[in-house]
């Protein structure tokens, strides 16, 4: 995990937007990100340990909610391109098994905003 970039947020600090292309999955270090529909009401948290951004995976993601930190939060980045790289080595049952839970979870998010 050394060769992905580690960035830092401030409180309030917009990791990215609905809308935006999916370039980066983020596993967080440090801190809790919130996640913030179109309406602006956060629906959903996440915390040490836990990663956001998964749509980075998908060929042409885009970001379903918008990312805000709710503190200090730091977070090793992982590139679209990376992600995707990692993917290249793997069996070729898991690409699409991966690929269709993350487009449930994107039916399940849309449901709660």
């Amino acid at each position: 995990m050394s060769d992905f970039t580690t960035i830092q947020f401030h409180p309030g600090e917009l990791i990215f937007s609905i809308g935006d292309a999916a370039d980066y999955l983020y596993l967080i270090q440090q801190g809790t990100v919130e996640f913030v529909n179109a309406e602006q009401v956060t629906f959903a948290q996440a915390t040490v340990g836990e990663s956001f951004g998964e749509q980075a995976f998908l060929l042409g993601g885009i970001r379903g909610a918008t990312a805000r930190a709710k503190d200090e939060v730091k977070c090793l980045c992982i590139s679209s391109s990376h992600s995707n790289s990692l993917l290249d080595g793997a069996s070729p049952l898991l690409v699409p098994v991966f690929e269709a839970l993350l487009l449930q979870q994107n039916m399940n998010n849309a449901l709660k905003n």
